[in-house]
């Protein structure tokens, strides 16, 4: 693990460190100059990817920096030359392109990376089609729509890690598809809690009681996964809770204490069950794990 975080972690402050000089020296250096030193970052990382040994640490790793120094390269052009590409653009850009780099390493570092830019990509892209105007009659539900596409993007991705993982990761590790998951549930969740308060929302409130129904199945009894499960139980808890806030219809002392009463409730015994299932998931695996 130490070698792992040492390794990944120097390969960001390098990425950083390549990011930092060209913010600070941009006037003085001449833009030839510019553009060697970010294809150098680069190239050294990809000659350092050939010299490792094929998905070992410095691997991973140096393609990890592989994948930073080609947003700070695309990010050097489009300044350089002013090329007109709004900002979503460059993050599309940034992510096909990283993309080679990260099917390579399969490192849950680099797979972070390019989700978090995806996604970036999308909301720039959703946001300015929104300031736009180019939806239309649909302009009063874009928010719905915008919250429901990332979902769809990140529950993609949920279902590349859970069918491909093995592929997709060295280690046969749960993080990826938990990280997916929270890209999942978590608009969702704004939009069923937004749900009870405006018309416009109503179909997000249905797809997330769809969701939550949906992930309990196949992480409950197919595919036990307590992370993801308390990821559900507790976004639902969260819509529950702006729900009986709707019926309340008050902020008085008696409808904050019903409020907080039933949080407290309905989290204890979220808590008290996932805790069981925990304990019930560790005795199982190392029963398989003695026999």
């Amino acid at each position: 693990m130490l070698d792992r975080l040492l390794a990944f972690g120097g390969a960001l402050l390098l990425g950083a460190g390549v990011v930092f000089f060209f913010a600070w020296n941009w006037d003085a250096l001449h833009r030839f100059a510019k553009f060697g030193l970010a294809a150098a970052a680069l190239l050294a990382c990809g000659v350092t990817a050939l010299w490792a040994t094929p998905r070992g640490i410095a691997f991973r790793a140096a393609l990890f920096g592989a994948c930073i120094a080609t947003g700070a390269l695309l990010a050097l052009i489009g300044q350089t030359y002013q090329t007109g590409a709004d900002v979503w653009e460059l993050f599309a850009a940034w992510a096909a392109l990283m993309l080679p780099f990260v099917l390579l390493s399969r490192s849950a570092a680099s797979w972070t990376l390019w989700l978090a830019v995806a996604n970036m990509a999308l909301l720039r892209a959703l946001s300015q089609a929104g300031a736009m105007g180019l939806w239309g009659y649909l302009d009063g539900l874009f928010g719905l729509y915008s919250l429901l596409l990332v979902a769809g993007l990140n529950l993609v991705v949920l279902l590349a890690f859970e069918c491909l993982g093995r592929w997709l990761l060295v280690d046969a590790q749960r993080w990826m598809a938990r990280l997916a998951a929270l890209g999942v549930v978590a608009p969702l969740c704004v939009a069923a809690v937004s749900g009870w308060f405006e018309a416009d929302f109503r179909p997000g409130l249905m797809v997330f009681v769809l969701a939550v129904l949906a992930g309990s199945a196949v992480y409950g009894p197919w595919r036990r996964d307590v992370a993801i499960l308390a990821l559900l139980v507790y976004a639902a808890i969260a819509v529950l809770t702006a729900g009986l806030l709707r019926v309340l219809d008050s902020f008085d002392f008696l409808a904050l204490n019903v409020l907080g009463l039933f949080v407290i409730l309905a989290s204890s015994a979220a808590g008290w069950g996932l805790m069981r299932l925990h304990r019930e998931s560790g005795e199982a695996g190392g029963r398989r794990s003695g026999s």
